[in-house]
């Protein structure tokens, strides 16, 4: 029993001692970053990773096909995903290649050359207008912690001697010597569609190159204020600029009614004096036939004796001068009534086209208020259009006044030179009357004679004045037809200026109805995209493996293989460059 039993226990102690416990150590803190190596058209070659730690006492932990001290010869310890070592160094380095070749993002590259397909790895050294498309989407199979909090930038270099026209929207182009860097950024949580295009000849290219960094920082709101303040001012001078638009469309449409009834007043006037003149013929036939009766009848008084001579003719004279009067005195009530009407549409022009401002506008300072912004430009060289309009429409209206003015005046000399003839008929027909009314023939007829002769060559001076006066309407009436077409264009024009500003005043109460909320509307926007571009809270996590907790940052490094021309094509080279160590681990990934 005694042996069984030492058996035992010295079966238990050798198994004890030889069979050590493996135990999962705490991982250190460390960085990573991972080196991809993509083809042409982004498929993954190969997966590295360079951990950096301090020194001392190192555990950490990736599937790692092959690792490899970049720091010292001191051999790495690798069990199982267990990587150990402990070093002296104060900075420790070492590279692991990933057994895994799945990335974050998934990556894609396509060719054309004068629009027709092209592998890139028959690209080199050929001519033509050339189209690269790269589109970058999320790998569903890796924790999307790096797609939705990594913000990429894509990188192209073109040689400026072989690459010419080159664009590509929402890019930044920059000078690097004689090449130009291309450069996109995509945001965290977006899919990346990129396109270059340029024209090529001999074309090379080195490789695309993309890295990726956590947006872990705090974005501070920025400071809006002076931005506010100057969309605030905007928004003041549109509001300020709508109300002078809505004053100037108010004023002109008073103008334009007031220009109506002036066309209308006018239209009447030229009427009246187209009825004067075509009534002036009846006139003056008449008047010639009353001077014709009183030359008769003065010839007659005169070569007759006083038992022949009849005085029936000369007792109608009253009448037919009565109702020449009668005329004369109609034509003055209807000048009245003209000169009324013309007068008030008159006023009304006049007082609203002197609504119309003097003020001489520089437009300098407007369009340097509204530069940058086509929406106001464009509503502000319709308003310098209508301003220039209204000032050409007073200047004229300024320079036919004194005509309009001398309307009143003549009508009035004209309806008293009318009045005066009529008075003339009146105080004629009047006293022929009382010449007849008891008259003694036989011892008046000498004094009737003369009374005759003496109203004859009077009515002769009269009918002369009735002619010119006669001859005047005529010319005013013909010379009229001009003033009222102008007036009636006029009229039109101010018409159309009136429909033009209540247009343009339509757009500005509509662009300041849009530019009203713009203040508060930037603030919203500048927030909401603080917040969701904010990654303060993140912390970073192991690219390699979960049981990495201590990660400080971890960046990714990403660069498809170089379009070039094969060994044979390429000219001699050079003796070999001798390379550092550091140049040396750039080159491994293709980065020197």
């Amino acid at each position: 029993m005694k042996k069984f039993l030492s058996i035992f226990l010295t079966v238990i102690f050798i198994f004890t001692v030889t069979v050590p416990v493996i135990a999962a150590e705490p991982p250190t803190q460390k960085e990573e970053v991972v080196y991809g190596t993509l083809g042409l058209e982004g498929s993954v070659n190969s997966i590295y990773v360079v951990n950096s730690f301090k020194g001392g006492m190192i555990t950490d932990y990736g599937s790692y096909s092959t690792v490899r001290n970049m720091t010292s010869s001191e051999k790495l310890t690798q069990t199982n995903d267990m990587i150990t070592i402990n070093t002296t160094d104060d900075s420790f380095y070492y590279q692991g290649t990933l057994e895994s070749k799945e990335l974050p993002w998934k990556v894609s590259a396509d060719y054309q050359l004068d629009k027709d397909e092209i592998s890139p790895s028959e690209l080199a050294g050929k001519n033509g207008a050339l189209s690269i498309t790269i589109s970058i989407t999320q790998n569903e199979s890796i924790n999307p912690v790096f797609y939705e909090n990594y913000i990429l930038q894509v990188s192209l270099t073109f040689d400026s001697d072989k690459c010419t026209d080159i664009v590509s929207p929402n890019a930044t182009i920059a000078n690097a010597g004689k090449n130009k860097v291309i450069t996109h950024t995509v945001m965290p949580g977006e899919i990346g569609e990129i396109t270059i295009t340029a024209n090529v000849q001999d074309f090379t290219m080195s490789g695309i190159e993309i890295s990726a960094m956590p947006i872990s920082m705090n974005i501070e709101m920025p400071d809006t204020d002076s931005l506010v303040e100057d969309m605030i001012s905007m928004s003041d001078a549109v509001s300020n600029l709508n109300k002078g638009v809505n004053q100037l469309s108010n004023g002109i449409t008073q103008t334009y009614l007031g220009a109506q009834k002036l066309d209308d007043g006018s239209s009447e006037f030229a009427d009246g004096l187209l009825k004067l003149s075509n009534n002036s013929g009846e006139l003056i036939n008449a008047s010639t036939q009353i001077k014709g009766a009183l030359s008769d009848i003065a010839k007659n008084i005169d070569g007759e004796s006083t038992g022949e001579f009849d005085l029936g003719d000369l007792a109608a004279l009253p009448d037919g001068l009565r109702q020449l009067e009668g005329g004369l005195r109609e034509i003055t009530d209807g000048m009245q009534t003209l000169k009324s009407g013309y007068n008030t549409a008159y006023s009304a022009l006049d007082s609203t086209i002197s609504t119309i401002p003097d003020t001489d506008i520089d437009p300098t300072e407007l369009y340097t208020e509204v530069h940058g912004n086509d929406q106001l430009s464009a509503s502000l060289d319709k308003l310098m259009e209508y301003y220039v309009a209204g000032k050409t429409v007073k200047g004229t209206y300024a320079s036919v006044k004194e005509a309009f003015e001398a309307v009143d005046s003549s009508l009035d000399t004209i309806a008293k030179s009318i009045d005066i003839i009529a008075e003339i008929l009146s105080k004629m027909a009047n006293e022929i009357e009382q010449s007849l009314h008891g008259i003694d023939v036989g011892e008046q007829i000498q004094q009737l004679k003369d009374g005759m002769s003496k109203l004859s060559n009077s009515y002769y001076q009269f009918h002369t004045g009735l002619s010119v006066y006669t001859s005047g309407v005529k010319s005013i009436s013909g010379g009229y037809d001009e003033v009222h077409t102008g007036i009636n264009s006029l009229t039109k024009g101010i018409g159309d200026l009136s429909m033009g500003a209540k247009d343009l005043n339509e757009g500005t109460s509509k662009l300041n109805d849009a530019v009203a909320d713009i203040p508060d509307t930037i603030q919203v926007e500048i927030e909401e995209m603080t917040k969701n571009y904010d990654r303060s809270d993140f912390t970073p996590k192991s690219f390699v493996s979960d049981k990495n907790t201590d990660v400080t940052l971890v960046q990714f490094v990403l660069k498809t293989a170089p379009i070039e021309l094969s060994e044979e094509l390429k000219s001699p080279d050079t003796e070999p460059e001798m390379l550092t160590f550091w140049q040396k681990l750039l080159n491994l990934f293709g980065l020197y």
